[in-house]
């Protein structure tokens, strides 16, 4: 099974608990024992963890403690989710300041060593974080594997935010379906099984930029900012079947 038929079944989960189960068992697939999932759905609320919808299999310990003493004011992950979109494969040298080299000491003895952080923004301003963890020892073999994953971690974040807007935010009102040509659904079709814009012209028989041109459309339909969180959203809404 492909990687985006098992996030998809994100989509399928009726409770947040299991959703929540799906993601912690995906997130182990990959290697990584611990999880943590913090989304900000609204922009202009203070940002703490009473305001965040929150989920993860982080030693409790830990998280209380992180929570209760604000670290996330010097965690450099976090900080790196403010203001960036591409992932943070995390390295010792990053938490260079005392009181974050302190932090990273101590969340080691919780089997928080090594990881990937993801940030996420969404369309109406969501801000949030995934953090993927291991006890693996830093250094260049993981390095090396994280950055094999990264392609599919990042996909596999999209599933997550994408399938948490249900919990995050449940619709008032039904949402508007985009209007999808037949040409702009053949590219979605054909990225969701994997294809990128060379393989699809051929198998449509143009040019790329007709492609790239038919994405360019989606994403304003959609809007989101990737063809990737299109496949996403369109998978969500039933334009596409898993």
């Amino acid at each position: 099974m492909k990687s985006t038929e098992r996030f998809a079944d994100l989509m399928a989960c009726n409770s947040v608990n299991t959703w929540r189960d799906l993601i912690f068992k995906l997130g182990g697939d990959f290697g990584y024992e611990q999880t943590r999932l913090a989304i900000l759905p609204d922009p202009n609320a203070p940002i703490e963890a009473e305001n965040a919808f929150q989920h993860g299999n982080y030693n409790s310990d830990w998280l209380n403690k992180y929570t209760a003493e604000k670290m996330h004011y010097i965690d450099p992950t976090f900080a790196h989710c403010l203001n960036k979109t591409i992932p943070l494969i995390w390295a010792p040298e990053i938490f260079s300041g005392k009181k974050q080299n302190e932090m990273y000491e101590e969340a080691c003895g919780y089997g928080i060593r090594s990881g990937v952080t993801l940030p996420i923004h969404g369309a109406k301003g969501e801000l949030g974080i995934i953090c993927f963890v291991t006890d693996t020892k830093p250094g260049k073999s993981f390095q090396r594997d994280a950055c094999n994953t990264l392609p599919e971690l990042s996909y596999f974040r999209d599933f997550i935010f994408e399938s948490s807007l249900q919990f995050l935010r449940p619709p008032t009102t039904p949402e508007i379906i985009p209007d999808v040509t037949r040409c702009e659904h053949e590219c979605l079709k054909w990225c969701y099984a994997g294809k990128s814009s060379s393989a699809i012209a051929q198998i449509l028989n143009c040019a790329i930029a007709t492609v790239d041109f038919h994405f360019t459309n989606l994403r304003k339909k959609f809007g989101v900012a990737s063809r990737h969180q299109v496949v996403v959203k369109a998978l969500r809404l039933g334009l596409l079947q898993p």
